[in-house]
């Protein structure tokens, strides 16, 4: 695991709250000391933060996506964020490893509509 996000992926978080949250996200963290590279120093300070903090969230890419699809209605501070990453359920899909053969899938068939069966008589 490195010590951050790639930047790109912190940009992607910064831009998507933005768009979401449009001046209330930058005000939370713009200084109006503009640095050399064109970008805001207290900006640039939180993207740097975020990005050591959510480190650990490299390797789950898809709890990332999910809760910038679902913000809440205020935008959220680095403690927050991390509150809505932790509380993020993303189901395991289980990949099976072979296709099932014709035989293989009517057995199962079978089986389903036994269980079936008795869970519809204990109801």
């Amino acid at each position: 695991m490195s010590n951050r996000l790639p930047d790109s992926w912190i940009v992607k978080i910064f831009n998507t709250m933005q768009a979401h949250y449009g001046t209330r996200w930058m005000n939370m963290w713009k200084l109006g000391e503009i640095l050399p590279n064109g970008l805001d120093a207290g900006m640039a300070n939180a993207m740097d933060t975020w990005a050591i903090k959510l480190a650990p969230y490299e390797h789950k890419p898809d709890a990332l996506k999910k809760v910038l699809a679902n913000l809440p209605p205020e935008p959220p501070s680095l403690p927050q964020f991390m509150e809505l990453l932790k509380n993020c359920y993303v189901p395991t899909v289980l990949a099976l490893g072979d296709e099932l053969t014709q035989e293989q899938k009517e057995k199962n068939k079978a089986r389903i509509q036994e269980i079936l069966k008795n869970v519809c008589k204990r109801a």
